[in-house]
């Protein structure tokens, strides 16, 4: 399946270069290459653009920005360093690892009032986990972009 990747046209278009992706070389080449270096942060989670939190067409604010940055610094805060709050209007849909979903449920109950605190009503796990361009998949499934 195609993913619809509208930052990657934008670059095209813009006439902006990736010498890295034009060069084919990948995220764990990188990851191997800094570790072979003792460099520390070798294996630091990917943080894409805010923006890919909310659904295609979505007009954003700083507002929105700052609960999904504050929230997902929130579940940081639990342990879960790799994780994405994604945001469906007035849901927001938590996707970490499923080998942390026990933890979360461990501390749900401190972890829930924190975010609702951010002004989000309805919070849920997503139970596929943590995954690249879930948004995207959701797009292409209801819009055959």
């Amino acid at each position: 399946m195609d993913k619809y990747r509208p930052g990657l046209k934008a670059l095209d278009e813009l006439g902006i270069i990736s010498p890295l992706a034009k060069f084919n070389i990948t995220k764990q080449e990188i990851r191997n290459y800094l570790k072979s270096h003792n460099i520390d942060n070798y294996d630091k989670p990917s943080t894409p653009c805010l923006a890919t939190r909310f659904s295609y067409g979505t007009l954003l604010n700083k507002h929105m920005l700052k609960i999904v940055y504050n929230g997902e610094n929130i579940l940081k805060k639990y342990g879960f360093t790799n994780n994405r709050l994604r945001i469906h209007n007035n849901i927001a849909r938590i996707e970490i690892p499923p080998d942390k979903f026990n933890e979360f449920i461990k501390n749900k109950s401190a972890i829930i009032p924190s975010l609702k605190a951010l002004g989000i009503t309805y919070i849920t796990l997503d139970v596929e986990g943590l995954r690249s361009g879930s948004m995207d998949i959701n797009l292409i499934k209801n819009h055959g972009a």
